[in-house]
């Protein structure tokens, strides 16, 4: 693998620092959620393991997963998406939103729930600002370039379906990485070539 771009690098210490001594996590996805929300979600909680192979890992949505596309991808993941209701988020030492922010109306994390993690690639909204840890790039075509950027960092070489999942996101995001992808995209995506089935 590459080596590491040096700001994910250091936010990924950053991120490990985070949950540090934390015995579990919720991982919030956005609404209705995409191939980016997926695979950025497994992804963390892909890292979260590596950090702390105690730390339990949830990981939620809201809205419905409706696409025959997106549903083929969470069988093939072959985690347990659970939905948003199905869990207490007040229970979790740690929450971390991914794809989406607090206040964006685009997740159904309760109002009075803090995130303690956001990582996302959209415009940075002042709420985000309130979180322990926020990696916000929206240069970013794809917030699964980020995790595939912390991945190199942590020298994980993700399993096939991982790296097929970040790869097939990323180019859903940036339209096969068209005009919305940024150079930190065609990398991810090149490097995530060789490892996806």
């Amino acid at each position: 693998m590459a080596g590491a771009n040096e700001k994910s690098a250091e936010k990924f210490g950053k991120l490990v620092e985070t949950l540090r001594g934390r015995r579990s996590l919720l991982i919030v996805m956005q609404d209705n959620p995409d191939p980016d929300s997926f695979a950025a979600a497994a992804a963390l909680r892909r890292l979260a393991h590596h950090a702390d192979p105690d730390l339990a890992c949830s990981i939620a949505y809201g809205g419905v997963v409706g696409r025959g596309e997106n549903r083929a991808l969470v069988s093939y993941l072959s985690l347990n998406f659970r939905r948003i209701g199905q869990v207490d988020p007040s229970k979790f030492d740690v929450v971390a939103l991914v794809d989406t922010q607090p206040g964006s109306g685009n997740n159904s994390l309760p109002t009075e729930v803090r995130a303690d993690v956001v990582l996302d690639h959209h415009p940075l909204r002042p709420e985000t600002r309130s979180a322990r840890f926020t990696d916000v790039r929206r240069r970013y075509g794809a917030v699964s370039t980020i995790l595939w950027e912390y991945l190199v960092a942590a020298r994980i070489e993700p399993e096939p379906p991982l790296a097929t999942a970040l790869l097939y996101a990323i180019r859903t995001d940036t339209r096969d990485l068209g005009t919305e992808a940024a150079g930190a995209d065609v990398a991810a995506a090149e490097g995530l070539f060789r490892l996806a089935n």
